[in-house]
C-alpha cells in the first residue's frame, strides 16, 4: 500500500513538473502588477564574474565618433538557463545593461536574450526580457508607477513588473522588469510596428548628429532622412517652425510626454537631460512619436547631475525639441493647458499615495534590515514629492508657464579614442606601481630612481599611486625601502588621502601602522577623512580620468571602514575645532553656565567658528534646547547663515531634532530659507539613511535611526503648517 502511494505522489510529481515546463507564460503573466515575479538563473561561475565585471567609462560612453554612429556597448553575451515562475527556459542569452549610472558589479542590471541558442525561444513575441538593478532608484516606484502615469495619460510606455532574481541560489534582491519597447510594445501602442525605430542615448537633435541616434528597426533610409530634416528645422528661425516642427513631429503625442517628464520631475530623460528616450516613425502618421526609456530618476525635485536648482518646477527644456517650442508663446500656451488637464485628470494623490503602500506591502518581504530601511526612507521621500506637487505646480503658473529662455548645452563628448586618461608615464616606477608589478618597481629603483620622486602628470609618488590602485603589497615594499608616507604631490595630498578617496581600506590601515599623518591637510584644507566623503560623481568621473574601474558598493563600504579606522587614530572631524574653552565648545556640550560666561565677556552672540556656524547653529544640530532658548533670549539671530548659508533650523532638521526646529519656527525661522546650493530645511530632511549615518560617524556623534527618523517625520509636518514651499 506504501508503495502505492509512493508511485502515484511521483506520478502527480512528473505531471505537474511536464505541466509546468510546457507551460507557455503570457506577457500578462510576466508583467504582472500584484505579485513579484520569481526569476532564477543558473550560469558558469566564470561566465557570471565575465559579465559582472564588463563596464563602461565616460571616455568610451561619450566619445565624440558617437556624433556619426552609435557606439558599440561592451557587453557580451553568455549562455545560462532561466527559471520564470517555475517555467524553465534551458537556453537563454545574458549580458550586462545600462549606460553609466547604473553600474554594479555585484547587483548588474541584466538582459536576458530568450531566442539566442533557441531561436523559437519568446513570450507571445517578446525575446529580450530586461531586469533593472534600481541603483538610481531604492523606492522602487519610479519605473513602475512612472510608466503607468505615461501609459495612463496616453503616451506609449513599457509595461512593468517587479522581480526577485537569484543566480546560482545567491538572492540579488528586488529588480524591476521592464519591457523591452520592440514590436509587441509598437503593436499594442500604434496598432502596428512597420514603422522605423531609434533609440537616444544622451543624444539630442543638434547639427550634424543624425548619425548619433541607434536604429532599431524599420528601414533606415526612411527614418534617417527624416531626423535630418528634423536638425534643419530645429536649427531655423523662429518664423513658423512650430507648424514645421508639426509636419515632423506629432505634437499632441508630443506635448503629453514632455508633460508627463515635467510632471514626474524626470531629470534624466529627454526634456531633462536629452537622453533615454525611443522614438518611432508611426508608418500611419508619417510622424515621430517619443517613448519613455530608463525611468529611475522619476519623483525627484532636483537632478543630481546639473544644478537645476533655479529651474522651473513646472517644466523642463533640456531637449531641443522642448526649447524650440517653449521659446514660442503658443507653446508654452500649449505646454500649459496640457499640464492643468494632465494634473486634473491623472494626478490624485490619494490614489498614488495608496498605490506607494501597495508597492511597499507587495516587495518589503523581499529586503534585508539595511536594504528594507533605505527602501522605507526613499519611498518616504517620493512621497513628499507626491504631496507637494501639484501645489508647487501650481503656484508656479498660476500666471502662466514661466519663461525661460537658457539654450541646451550640445550633446556631451569626450576626447577622441587616442587621450590615455591620466593614466602615469609609461614604462616607470609610477605605472609599475599602478599596474601592480612588484618586479618592475624593484627594477626602477635598482636603476637609482628616487622613491619619493612624483610623476610629471599627476605630481603624486609611485607610494600614493599604489595606494590609489590598491596594491597592499607595492605600498609595503616601497614603505620598507624608505618611501615617505607623509610625502604630498603638488594638491598637498597624500597617500592615504589616496587610499581613502577609494575606500582602500588594507592600504590605509598599513600607511596609518606605518606613520602617516590622519590630519594631513592638503591645499583645499581636505583631511584624509574628508576624502571618504567626495560625492560619487566626483568619484566616479576621477576614477575614470585614472582609468580605474570602480564599483559603487565596493568603494562605499571600503570608505566606511577607513573612516572609521581613521577616526579611531584621532583623525580630526567636523567637530575637531570644538576643543577649548570658547561659546562653540560650550554649545555643543550643552553647558549653559559656560555660554553665559562667554556672553557676560562681551562674546558676539552671532559670532561664527573657523568652519562658519554660530553657537546657534551648533546647538541646534545636537539638539541642545536649554542652549538655544538662552542664545535666543541673548539675541541671538534665528535666520543667520553660516558660511554655507545653512540656517539653524537646516542644522536642527539633519538630525530630527523636533523640539528644537519648533522653538526655532516659533522665534520666526524662515521656513524656507536656502542654503548656497538651494537646499532647503525640507530638502535636508530627504537626507538618506546611509548617508546621514555615514556623517554622524564622521562626526563620533551616536544616532538612533527610529528616534531620527520620527524627528524628521515630525519637522516635516511642523513646515508644512507654516508655509514651506
Amino acid at each position: 500500500m506504501k508503495m502505492k502511494r509512493c508511485l502515484v505522489t511521483v506520478l502527480c510529481l512528473m505531471v505537474a513538473h511536464n505541466i509546468l515546463v510546457a507551460k507557455e507564460l503570457t506577457l500578462d503573466d510576466v508583467f504582472p502588477t500584484d505579485r513579484v515575479l520569481d526569476v532564477q538563473i543558473t550560469i558558469d561561475e566564470k561566465d557570471w564574474d565575465t559579465i559582472r565585471y564588463q563596464s563602461r567609462n565616460f571616455f568610451e560612453a561619450l566619445q565624440e565618433s558617437r556624433q556619426y554612429a552609435p557606439l558599440d556597448h561592451p557587453y557580451t553575451y553568455v549562455e545560462a538557463s532561466v527559471s520564470i515562475d517555475g517555467v524553465e527556459f534551458p537556453q537563454v542569452g545574458i549580458r550586462k545593461k545600462g549606460f553609466l549610472g547604473s553600474q554594479n558589479s555585484t547587483r548588474p542590471s541584466l538582459k536576458v536574450k530568450l531566442n539566442h541558442v533557441d531561436k523559437e525561444g519568446q513570450i507571445e513575441g517578446l525575446t529580450n526580457l530586461t531586469f533593472n538593478n534600481n541603483q538610481q532608484d531604492v523606492s522602487l516606484i519610479s519605473q513602475f508607477m512612472g510608466y503607468g502615469l505615461f501609459n495612463a495619460a496616453g503616451s506609449p510606455a513599457p509595461r512593468c513588473a517587479y522581480a526577485k532574481l537569484t543566480v546560482n541560489g545567491q538572492s540579488l534582491g528586488v529588480y524591476t522588469h521592464v519591457e523591452r519597447i520592440h514590436r509587441p510594445l509598437l503593436k499594442r501602442a500604434f496598432g502596428n510596428d512597420n514603422g522605423v525605430l531609434y533609440e537616444s542615448t544622451a543624444v539630442d537633435f543638434n547639427p550634424d548628429w543624425a548619425g548619433g541616434f541607434e536604429h532599431k528597426l524599420g528601414p533606415d533610409e526612411v527614418g534617417r532622412k527624416k531626423i535630418q530634416q528634423l536638425i534643419d528645422v530645429l536649427d531655423s528661425p523662429d518664423e513658423g517652425i512650430e507648424l514645421a516642427i508639426g509636419e515632423l513631429v506629432d505634437l499632441d503625442s508630443f506635448y503629453t510626454f514632455w508633460v508627463v517628464e515635467g510632471l514626474l520631475s524626470f531629470w534624466d530623460g529627454y526634456s531633462g537631460n536629452r537622453n533615454n528616450f525611443f522614438f518611432y516613425l508611426n508608418p500611419e502618421t508619417d510622424k515621430f512619436h517619443f517613448i519613455p526609456w530608463g525611468a529611475d530618476s522619476l519623483f525627484e525635485r532636483y537632478s543630481p547631475i546639473r544644478d537645476d536648482r533655479r529651474d522651473p518646477a513646472s517644466v523642463k527644456i533640456q531637449g531641443l525639441i522642448a526649447y524650440r517650442l517653449y521659446q514660442l508663446e503658443s507653446g508654452r500656451q500649449r505646454y500649459e493647458q496640457t499640464l492643468r488637464n494632465i494634473i486634473e485628470s491623472h494626478w490624485d494623490e490619494a490614489v498614488l499615495l495608496a498605490e506607494t503602500e501597495r508597492i511597499e506591502v507587495l516587495v518589503e518581504p523581499f529586503f534585508n534590515l539595511g536594504a528594507g530601511y533605505r527602501f522605507a526612507a526613499s519611498l518616504e521621500e517620493r512621497r513628499q514629492f507626491i504631496r507637494q506637487r501639484r501645489g508647487e505646480i501650481i503656484a508656479e503658473i498660476v500666471n502662466g508657464m514661466p519663461k525661460w529662455e537658457t539654450r541646451p548645452a550640445d550633446p556631451a563628448v569626450m576626447p577622441s579614442e587616442e587621450f590615455d586618461g591620466f593614466e602615469p608615464q609609461a614604462n616607470s616606477i609610477w605605472s609599475a606601481a599602478a599596474e601592480g608589478d612588484l618586479k618592475a618597481v624593484k627594477e626602477h629603483l635598482a636603476q637609482g630612481v628616487d622613491i619619493n620622486a612624483k610623476e610629471d602628470k599627476l605630481d603624486i609618488t609611485a607610494l600614493s599611486l599604489a595606494a590609489l590602485y590598491d596594491h597592499a603589497e607595492i605600498v609595503a615594499f616601497l614603505v620598507q625601502k624608505g618611501a615617505d608616507v607623509n610625502a604630498r604631490g603638488d594638491d598637498g595630498g597624500t597617500a592615504l588621502h589616496a587610499a581613502a578617496f577609494l575606500g582602500q581600506y588594507e592600504v590605509a590601515k598599513l600607511l596609518v601602522q606605518k606613520g602617516a599623518d590622519v590630519n594631513a591637510k592638503k591645499e583645499d584644507g581636505e583631511t584624509p577623512i574628508s576624502s571618504t566623503m567626495a560625492d560619487w560623481g566626483t568619484t566616479e568621473f576621477v576614477a575614470q580620468l585614472l582609468q580605474i574601474q570602480v564599483d559603487r558598493e565596493k568603494v562605499e563600504t571600503g570608505r566606511a571602514k577607513v573612516a572609521e579606522l581613521l577616526s579611531q587614530q584621532g583623525a580630526q572631524t567636523g567637530f575637531a575645532g570644538f576643543a577649548g574653552n570658547d561659546i562653540w565648545t560650550a554649545a555643543v556640550s550643552g553647558d549653559i553656565e559656560a555660554v553665559k560666561q562667554h556672553l557676560a565677556k562681551g562674546m558676539d552672540v552671532d559670532a561664527k567658528n573657523k568652519d562658519g556656524a554660530t553657537a546657534l547653529h551648533v546647538a541646534a544640530f545636537l539638539g541642545q534646547y536649554e542652549v538655544a532658548e538662552l542664545l535666543i533670549q541673548k539675541g541671538a539671530n534665528v535666520n543667520v547663515s553660516g558660511d554655507d548659508g545653512g540656517t539653524a533650523l537646516h542644522a536642527a532638521a539633519f538630525l530630527g531634532q523636533y523640539e528644537f526646529a519648533k522653538l526655532l519656527v516659533q522665534k520666526g525661522a524662515d521656513v524656507n530659507a536656502r542654503k548656497n546650493d538651494g537646499v532647503t530645511a525640507m530638502d535636508v530632511l530627504k537626507v538618506d539613511w546611509g548617508t546621514t549615518e555615514f556623517i554622524a560617524r564622521l562626526l563620533q556623534i551616536q544616532v538612533d535611526r527610529e528616534k531620527v527618523e520620527a524627528g524628521r517625520a515630525q519637522i516635516v509636518e511642523l513646515l508644512r503648517q507654516h508655509g514651506t514651499k
